[in-house]
């Protein structure tokens, strides 16, 4: 107790007192259970009115000690949850961006060997001389097309090796000469790149932007002269803004940022709520922290990268800051009907459901069972008095069964909440990985019509009577292009008649000379225009040693008329390893790092062909084998929904490809729906049942009243048959642990043990046999103590029965007689009668109580 604090009435722990007051469903569950305390108060105090024998108080502590459990276990879960996603989407922040940011360094490493740039530097004379304006507007035509394949950046600027800008792309830009020291840095750097973020005085514009820099020199050779510096600026903000909003809930307030490594804030998801240039405590070491900022409390967390093929950028962080009064918000979807075989699986799932938990709902259902149980006995006992407060405590009784159902929904809601959650995850993740795919493919349709463009392969191709002689030549460009941008397996040429002429990847050097007769080849070679590319469908080639990928391609033009097609390049993407790590990284960890168990994802086309999985059981170019309503979603559509899948339950996001930029858009001719589906485990079909498909409920009241000509039936469930039996024959109900079980008894036998009833032992049995209903033992919850002479204790018996209904009062002339009526191998049933007191109207057997004593008992 040393270790709880009192918190409205409720003892919870001293690590929880900070929060618990802000999280949603909490406090519901909180105010629900404390109005149905005072309930239970008021009906102690009308209980000392009637005649109904009940101990209320000793069920309002029940109720009590449940709920302080209740609520500190599900604080604990909503935390670790809530911790886990922010964790979540700190490092995917901070991941995205720095998988874009690899591609840069390729791009910039690539485009500083450009021929056009080496021949301009060394040519250029002045802005004054004829000649080299045309040859400085040339060059801003190409930087134009480079930046039209390459549109995350805004400018290019090149400069000499004194910091004079020769020529940019950005002529509104009136910077002649740029600080030394930026100069110097680039010229004396090893590296081969240099990135920066701060104030650049060539781009005055903005107070930091991000840049990639590289010196430009003669040729490839590392000892090569030094001729210039080329920078590329990139589009950080507008790149951020598409990360963040692919991340961000808006609903619950939350606010993404970047930090540098001092902490100061250099994107922020909303500038109006945190904005740039603050600083902020970085949390890298605990799982969240509560800070103080701008005089409001929030849950923050800081994640640094874990890089991309070795690349970790500037020693920034993904950092992510929650109003501790929104970070705990109720799901609004939680009113979904979830089918009570899936709430099952889940509950007996521990990564959903913990075993603490599972224990709450456990003590819960037993004082729900007993309190069940004394409904059901008051309503016997009142059956058989004519007391004047008969009514009112049958009403109270009813009342009672009102607020036991309201306990029991609060917490069946729970349920719900959590189903709930985990449809959202799949959702959100499902939505996560499809935008890393279409950023990645975004790329390889860029890279296969910039490099169409190398003017040496234009050239070289214009002379078609020596091409084949320039082969080591362009083998070798191609070699240094694959050697930056690795995502390729293969990168080839071909000339105007589909023949091989080069390749980057020297093991598929037996391809030179070889014809390509693929369709996508021969769409290459017809292409309108620079901005045009192609794309193989997703098929098995042997190019990618007979696995299936995506081949992108582009035409190579002539340099005397760009209308006249020379040739083509080719890059063929190593889809094995890139998509299964979009995939893999997209996935969520536990809090210590771990990937958690149970949840895969899968890239599929529409015609449901597997393109990746990160489950072994689904193969690639093997079919997935869903509904087809989630191969119908509409780009940027998304759902969820629970599946049975291999005699298990999942729940699964599904989200279709809307592209990314230009790429896949409406300006864009090439179109290629791709889903992406992720499974989460819920739990196995047909596990240990906890809740089955009735509403728990408790006696009520009967709709009807009692007259001179009606009865009063006190009726159950045996399986899915509803029996009744007179209440009159009726002593009590009893819970199934008062079984003394028979261990020498033949199985078969229907006696099944014995109970204690005023000192005496009543055999009680097993009727199921006889009313045609398979059950297990486990469905077998409550014994009723039945007679049929008061005055002989002989002749009273129990009976196994499944759940306790309603005390219904009937008129007599309703009950229909019958007559060598059979069921199975006996004649227990004497009477059929329809009851209106259940939310549908049911017809119930009547039991014949002297056939059941005399046909069962006298076989033991």
């Amino acid at each position: 107790m040393s270790n709880n604090i009192n918190y409205k009435g409720i003892n919870v722990k001293k690590e929880l007192y900070p929060i618990i007051k802000y999280i949603e469903d909490v406090d519901k569950y909180k105010d629900e259970l404390g109005r149905l305390s005072s309930s239970w108060d008021m009906l102690a105090l009308l209980g000392q009115l009637g005649d109904i024998n009940i101990d209320i108080g000793k069920t309002k502590e029940n109720f009590l000690n449940l709920t302080s459990t209740l609520l500190n276990h599900l604080s604990e879960q909503q935390i670790k949850k809530v911790t886990q996603e922010m964790k979540f989407k700190a490092s995917v922040t901070i991941d995205i961006l720095i998988r874009n940011l690899f591609e840069r360094t390729a791009d910039i490493g690539f485009l500083a060997t450009d021929d056009d740039i080496r021949t301009f530097i060394q040519t250029y004379v002045s802005k004054y001389n004829d000649e080299s304006l045309i040859l400085r507007q040339n060059m801003q035509k190409r930087f134009k097309e480079y930046v039209s394949k390459y549109s995350v950046y805004f400018d290019i600027v090149l400069l000499d090796t004194h910091g004079k800008v020769l020529v940019r792309l950005n002529d509104d830009i009136k910077t002649e000469k740029v600080e030394l020291s930026f100069v110097q840095k680039i010229l004396n750097s090893n590296e081969d790149f240099v990135e920066t973020y701060k104030y650049h005085d060539f781009i005055p514009q903005y107070k930091k932007s991000l840049v990639y820099s590289y010196k430009v020199t003669k040729t490839n050779d590392s000892n090569s002269d030094i001729l210039g510096v080329l920078s590329l600026c990139f589009r950080f903000t507008d790149e951020m803004n598409g990360i963040f909003n692919n991340l961000v809930d808006v609903k619950n307030k939350e606010c993404l940022t970047i930090l540098d490594e001092d902490g100061f804030v250099i994107a922020s998801s909303d500038k109006d709520h945190i904005r740039l240039g603050v600083k902020l405590p970085i949390v890298l070491n605990e799982n969240y922290k509560i800070v103080s900022f701008a005089g409001r409390d929030y849950l923050a967390k800081t994640c640094k990268t874990n890089g991309y093929q070795g690349f970790y950028g500037l020693k920034w962080y993904g950092h992510i800051m929650i109003p501790l009064d929104y970070v705990f918000l109720s799901d609004e979807y939680n009113s979904i009907d979830v089918d009570y075989h899936v709430i099952n699986s889940m509950m007996d799932n521990e990564q959903h459901f913990s075993k603490e938990l599972k224990e709450v709902f456990y003590k819960s259902k037993t004082i729900q069972d007993n309190l069940a149980r004394v409904i059901w006995n008051g309503n016997i006992a009142q059956s058989k008095l004519n007391s004047v407060n008969r009514e009112f405590s049958k009403s109270l009784l009813n009342e009672i069964g009102v607020t036991g159902n309201k306990a029991n929904s609060s917490l069946s809601n729970l349920n719900q909440t959590i189903i709930t959650s985990i449809l959202k995850d799949s959702e959100f993740l499902s939505s996560l990985s499809i935008d890393i795919m279409d950023r990645n493919l975004y790329e390889r349709a860029n890279d296969c019509r910039w490099w169409a463009l190398t003017s040496y392969f234009k050239e070289a191709f214009d002379d078609y009577a020596t091409l084949t002689d320039k082969k080591d030549e362009i083998s070798s460009i191609l070699h240094y292009i694959n050697g930056l941008y690795t995502v390729y397996t293969n990168i080839l040429v071909y000339d105007k008649n589909a023949k091989v002429i080069a390749v980057s990847n020297r093991n598929y050097e037996y391809l030179i000379g070889k014809v390509l007769t693929q369709d996508w080849v021969e769409k290459s070679l017809k292409l309108n225009d620079t901005s045009k590319y192609c794309v193989s469908k997703f098929e098995k080639s042997p190019l990618y040693e007979n696995e299936s990928t995506y081949i992108y391609s582009s035409a190579i033009r002539s340099f005397k008329d760009e209308k006249i097609i020379t040739g083509g390049i080719a890059v063929v993407f190593d889809s094995n390893p890139q998509f299964n790590a979009m995939l893999d990284e997209s996935l969520p960890h536990d809090i210590d790092g771990k990937k958690i168990s149970g949840v895969f994802a899968i890239f599929a086309n529409k015609d449901k062909q597997i393109i990746s999985s990160t489950n072994s059981s689904f193969v690639v170019d093997s079919y997935l084998n869903l509904d087809d309503k989630f191969f119908t979603l509409k780009n940027a559509q998304q759902t969820s929904q629970i599946i049975e899948l291999n005699n298990d339950y999942y729940a699964v996001g599904v989200k279709c490809s809307n592209g990314y930029r230009e790429y896949k858009s409406r300006v864009d001719d090439y179109k290629n729906d791709v889903l992406c589906f992720v499974f989460i485990y819920i739990g196995k079909k047909g596990c240990n049942v906890f809740l089955d498909s009735s509403k728990s409920k408790f006696s009520s009241t009967s709709k009807s009243k009692y007259t001179s000509t009606s009865i009063e039936l006190a009726t159950f469930y045996l399986g899915k048959k509803l029996l009744a039996v007179n209440a009159k024959n009726v002593i009590e109900s009893t819970g199934i642990e008062e079984l003394e079980a028979s261990i020498d008894m033949d199985k078969k036998n229907h006696f099944k043990g014995m109970v204690l009833y005023k000192d005496k032992l009543v055999a009680v049995l097993d009727i199921r046999d006889f009313v045609n209903e398979e059950i297990t033992d486990e469905k077998l919850t409550n014994i009723i103590l039945v007679e049929y002479d008061k005055d002989n204790i002989e002749h009273c018996v129990g009976i196994l029965v499944s759940s306790l209904e309603t005390v219904s009062i009937v008129e007599e002339k309703s009950i229909q007689h019958i007559q060598n009526h059979f069921l199975g191998t006996g004649t227990l049933v004497e009477s059929i009668v329809e009851i209106n007191d259940l939310e549908v109207s049911k017809v119930a057997m009547v039991l014949d109580i002297k056939k059941i004593d005399e046909n069962l008992t006298k076989r033991i």
